[in-house]
């Protein structure tokens, strides 16, 4: 059995150090559109790695099953945004 971890936030903030792999993310935009933006890092720099937005007021879940490296950062902008990110 895989086991994940999740992590939730509102604002820009590292998910995880080293490798790993981001199994599902869900991105709540607040009163304008919001951004989220992964890096393969532990800084908000780097390789992309995904990318998902959400119109004012609403929200949108990915399941990329995407791996990272060095680390997992994610970078949210918006007013009033949060993200939740399940992990391994």
């Amino acid at each position: 059995m895989i086991s994940y971890y999740y992590k939730n936030t509102g604002s820009s903030a590292i998910v995880k150090s080293g490798p790993g792999l981001v199994h599902t993310i869900t991105l709540a935009a607040g009163a304008d559109a919001a951004t989220l933006i992964l890096y393969d890092n532990t800084a908000g720099s780097g390789t992309v790695i995904w990318k998902l937005a959400a119109a004012a007021n609403t929200s949108e879940t990915a399941m990329p099953d995407v791996p990272f490296a060095t680390g997992c950062y994610a970078a949210l902008t918006g007013t009033g945004p949060s993200a939740s990110l399940s992990y391994r």
